[in-house]
């Protein structure tokens, strides 16, 4: 074939510059290969469609070449409408709208009486038809689709280094290369901010069209999404007036999507080999103790909590992993932070830097009453028109609460709700939807992060005191001795990425043998503290070491449960079980430790 001598830039410049006109050779070829009397079978075409461009962008290199949609901040596009973008992003919101399209239609030229048929799956825009040609509707010819319209946005908290992945090439770089020419309307994209889960944060919106037999992913999922940008009106606004006439939304017409894994965040690292994880597992370690001012108990619980994540077993969840590190200071009430969801503290915004450098996601979420009292934690679609919540994030974000900003003031009702529902985030990993007829608890897998003074007000499934050097040092963190640390040089940044990617979604399993000499044990510790009178081990007690066992193997590579990690839950529980009573004992009763 003629094309196989065009280069592979070539071809993915064809795809980004005009995508249509390739889905239109597509369909003429198609239709030259249809001998059914039914004429083009749109669904069929849709898969022949999204198999081309996936095939192509599939090879070295080209993926990365696709321009990304828009810019954080800026109210006009520079992405050429009509061209192929890359979105990747958070559907806040599946069933924003159903739309019954013209999928291939039926033209008449009205001067010579001549008919033709074009397929319109990815464009509501009118330039398809060429002048002379009108749409034939009362022909049997014209084939309709349904599509979802989805209402989709920047990834909350997503991370600067995980945006695009570290290869990605951004939009200047690949319009520059691609020769595609900025578009110059200066339309004013319309952004809907009470959609956006932090809100006064930038972000961008845009109504991703899922065409059939494609169905929009379920909420709160995070995708990359490759497909058509057009301007466009919402669904919600057609045959309505629109105030804002002269704003249109930014719509991409969905060709194909794909799951962000961790092959997208860290591209260019090999996988590590068996044995190379103790290796990865131990630099963690001393970075985070770096980070905790050299204390290593607190290190090792920072990254359990770092590779925790909710799984169902026979309809129960574990592997969930709260924690609350205690001793911050408390900062002081003239400390300001950037915005809203911002922390204002030099000390817990110091660690909370340093681990917005590990992981793709992070959302902070400071106790200050303001803050506390005045945002909507829950979803809320009571008014017919889903408005997003605080916590309604994308799996494994991690939420970094910090109360030691929390001072004396009232909590009003909304801020008891807000509190109680992060108390459920915490205990049953679910968020409540708040719908007109009855509310939908919906499973999700966020890790909770508390700094605190004095043990939280918030219940964890893990509490533990910094040790005292931990404290002062973070006691005598600020702005300027904060610029001057050293960070870690990139290659070990990603290598630490990539390990606590590839650790955290690894398949893990509890072999028989251990789970019966772990209830042995249990049985006869229980009956051994019985006979001298001591307190026994509870169930509770219990499930959180094997919690501990379970993320200590997961840190070594391991996919099943060993009795080699189970020992050593064991003694860092009783480390940190010593280590939190001598401290409850040394601190006064005061209201700044809610434990005493």
């Amino acid at each position: 074939m003629a094309d196989n001598a065009i280069t592979t830039a070539d071809q993915v410049s064809e795809l980004v510059n005009a995508p249509m006109k390739v889905i239109d050779r597509l369909f003429d070829n198609y239709k030259a290969a249809t001998t059914t009397d039914g004429g083009p079978n749109s669904r069929e075409f849709n898969q022949t469609v999204q198999d081309h461009f996936q095939g192509l962008l599939s090879k070295p290199g080209a993926f990365e070449l696709i321009p990304v949609f828009g810019h954080p901040g800026s109210h006009a596009t520079k992405n050429k409408s009509g061209s192929l973008v890359r979105f990747r992003c958070m559907v806040q919101d599946p069933s924003y709208g159903e739309e019954l399209h013209l999928s291939v239609a039926q033209l008449v030229n009205s001067a010579t009486g001549e008919t033709k048929q074009v397929f319109s799956h990815y464009t509501d825009a009118d330039h398809v038809i060429e002048d002379g040609w009108e749409v034939d509707y009362g022909s049997p010819s014209n084939v309709f689709t349904e599509r979802d319209v989805a209402y989709c946005v920047s990834i909350p908290g997503q991370n600067e280094w995980a945006q695009l992945g570290s290869f990605a090439v951004v939009l200047e770089s690949a319009l520059e290369s691609l020769n595609i020419g900025e578009q110059s309307s200066g339309d004013l994209l319309l952004v809907d901010e009470k959609k956006y889960p932090l809100r006064g944060c930038e972000h961008l919106a845009a109504l991703v069209k899922f065409h059939s037999p494609g169905r929009a992913p379920p909420v709160a999922s995070t995708v990359d999404v490759v497909g058509i940008y057009e301007l466009g009106h919402s669904p919600k606004e057609q045959g309505g007036s629109d105030a804002n006439a002269q704003g249109r939304w930014p719509c991409i017409h969905a060709i194909f999507s794909c799951d962000i894994t961790v092959d997208t965040l860290v591209p260019d690292l090999p996988r590590p080999v068996a044995g190379e994880h103790i290796g990865r597992r131990n630099m963690t370690l001393a970075h985070l103790g770096v980070v905790l001012g050299g204390d290593d108990l607190a290190a090792h619980y920072l990254l359990l909590h770092l590779l925790s994540k909710t799984v169902a077993v026979q309809d129960v969840k574990v592997g969930k992993f709260s924690l609350n590190l205690v001793g911050f200071p408390l900062s002081s009430k003239d400390q300001t932070s950037a915005g809203t969801f911002a922390l204002s503290s030099p000390s817990t915004r110091w660690v909370s830097g340093m681990l917005a450098q590990l992981v793709p996601r992070c959302v902070e979420i400071p106790f200050e009453l303001k803050t506390v009292n005045s945002s909507t934690f829950l979803p809320n679609a009571e008014s017919g028109d889903l408005q997003a919540g605080v916590l309604q994030l994308a799996a494994d974000t991690e939420i970094i609460c910090d109360e030691t900003c929390l001072h004396e003031g009232t909590l009003d009702e909304r801020g008891l709700r807000n509190l109680q529902a992060l108390q459920s985030v915490i205990l049953d990993q679910t968020v409540t939807y708040v719908y007109p007829f009855q509310p939908i608890n919906m499973a999700t897998n966020l890790r909770v992060l508390v700094f605190s003074n004095g043990k939280s007000i918030l219940e964890n499934d893990c509490d533990l005191y910094l040790s005292e050097s931990a404290a002062a040092f973070l006691a005598s963190i600020h702005d300027e001795s904060a610029a001057s640390f050293m960070p870690l040089d990139p290659m070990h940044t990603e290598q630490i990425r990539q390990y606590l990617e590839l650790a955290r979604h690894m398949e893990f399993s509890v072999p028989t043998e251990v789970s019966n000499a772990i209830s042995d044990e249990y049985a006869a510790l229980r009956r051994e503290a019985h006979e001298k009178g001591e307190k026994m081990m509870t169930q509770a007690e219990l499930s959180l070491i094997v919690t501990v066992a379970r993320l200590i193997s997961i840190s070594k590579g391991e996919a099943e449960l060993s009795s080699a990690s189970w020992k050593e839950a064991m003694e860092l529980e009783t480390r940190r079980s010593e280590r939190n009573a001598l401290a409850k004992a040394a601190r006064p009763a005061t209201s700044a430790d809610p434990s005493k």
